[in-house]
């Protein structure tokens, strides 16, 4: 009876340790309501809406009311809805913001880019352009917190505890904006056909900061591969029905099979970071229900669990499953950089911004910049210019051409790349 009295006590003692040390925060509700504000976070171009469209990217940001804590950690959620569908107002990720946010974090619901009809992403190449571009929004609005922290951190975020996830297609824009950190680890087609909309990092906003997220959780999601995860990885939550056949559990072709694509599932991402020793937690379920959050205590034990996993992957808490190597900002950003530009290794070798502009559009390549030409819609050249200075960036002026989208082509190493560009 001492001795379980003795290990009771001393839990409840390390309960308490953890707790002081992150201010008696982040593992239950602190606070009794919460603010929502609605901040723009990016703008870009959408071409799989019914027509080419800039469309400006926006985010519900919620805090707690009377919170002035400085080094909060922040989670951000990504709707559901098969890429053609949903809103930032998806009532599972309203519940869970609200209820983190009163825990003490700092919780935002996301906008990002969706096709307009489902038989656009019959097409294999439109189903990568979409997905990425979802990846890149979800980057830009990472970005957005780290670029509010460099800037004087009016929102009082830890930069280094960022958490992304999201509900079904949500979770599968965070598991591939999270483990594919590298265009190198996409399959040749899908490589060009992401280059052809601005590479993994995209121009939705906020360029130049670290766009790593320090952990990932997914109500149903998948990826692309399990061979794209490393063993300095960050950290999974999920839960998943086995028999979904809306995002397959294990391996399969989403959406009843119609998709042109196949993905592995929750069940395969865990076992792939049981084999690499990276901390992951999956919730299992019997049954075929996408996401399986349809009942009260699935949702209650959902929103526990992810609270749970979030605090144990927060700095604050000094026992926490990350690793010593596990990646980082540090990582992103390329010392050898003289562009300006951080990071272009990881993007891709080339990146232009702003995007949409008015008037100037900067070029920055990892290679020389030999030619630059602009296109109409109908692949008109309307501007060309020829770079022999073996230059590294260039501008090109476009104050000539009126209001619209056009395409702009850069030539490096005898290779032509192309990002369509709104000019406002």
């Amino acid at each position: 009876m001492n001795k379980i009295f003795t290990l009771s006590l001393l839990f409840f003692s390390f309960q308490m340790l953890s707790a002081q040390d992150c201010g008696g925060r982040y593992q239950t509700e602190i606070y009794s309501t919460v603010n929502v504000t609605t901040v723009k976070f990016g703008e870009v171009v959408n071409n799989y809406a019914a027509t080419p469209t800039l469309q400006e990217l926006e985010m519900d940001i919620y805090q707690a009311d009377g919170d002035t804590a400085t080094d909060r950690p922040v989670v951000i959620f990504c709707f559901g809805g098969s890429f053609v569908g949903g809103s930032r107002n998806s009532s599972e990720l309203v519940s869970f913001a609200t209820s983190l946010a009163k825990r003490g974090f700092v919780c935002a619901s996301i906008d990002y880019r969706i096709a307009s009809s489902p038989l656009t992403l019959l097409s294999e190449e439109n189903m990568i352009k979409v997905v990425f571009g979802a990846v890149q929004d979800g980057k830009a609005a990472i970005r957005y917190f780290r670029k509010d922290f460099d800037e004087g951190n009016a929102l009082g975020i830890n930069p280094d505890n960022i958490i992304i996830g999201g509900t079904s297609a949500g979770g599968i824009l965070a598991i591939n904006l999270a483990y594919v950190d590298t265009m190198s680890k996409l399959p040749t087609n899908w490589q060009e056909w992401a280059n052809e909309i601005g590479g993994i990092e995209g121009s939705s906003g906020n360029p130049g900061y670290c766009s790593y997220p320090n952990g990932v959780f997914s109500f149903a999601g998948a990826v692309g591969d399990t061979s794209y995860i490393n063993a300095n990885d960050v950290p999974f939550y999920s839960c998943h029905a086995t028999g979904d056949q809306t995002v397959r559990y294990d391996y399969g072709s989403p959406l009843q099979g119609f998709a042109p694509v196949s993905l592995y599932g929750s069940g395969d991402i865990a076992t792939r970071l049981n084999n690499l020793d990276v901390y992951h937690v999956l919730d299992t379920y019997t049954g075929g229900d996408h996401p399986p959050l349809n009942t009260t205590q699935r949702l209650n034990d959902t929103r526990d669990h992810l609270g749970e996993f979030l605090f144990n992957i927060i700095d604050c808490n000094p026992n926490n499953e990350k690793k010593s190597f596990q990646q980082g900002c540090e990582s992103f950003y390329n010392p050898n950089d003289t562009t300006g530009i951080r990071n272009i290794q990881t993007m891709k070798d080339w990146f232009v911004y702003p995007n949409p502009t008015e008037n100037l559009l900067n070029i920055v390549a990892e290679n020389a910049i030999e030619e630059v030409q602009v296109l109409d819609a109908y692949g008109r050249v309307l501007l060309a210019e020829k770079i022999d200075n073996q230059s590294l960036k260039h501008t090109i002026h476009l104050q000539v051409l009126a209001k619209g989208l056009y395409f702009v082509s850069v030539k490096t190493k005898q290779t032509w790349h192309q990002e369509a560009v709104l000019v406002k």
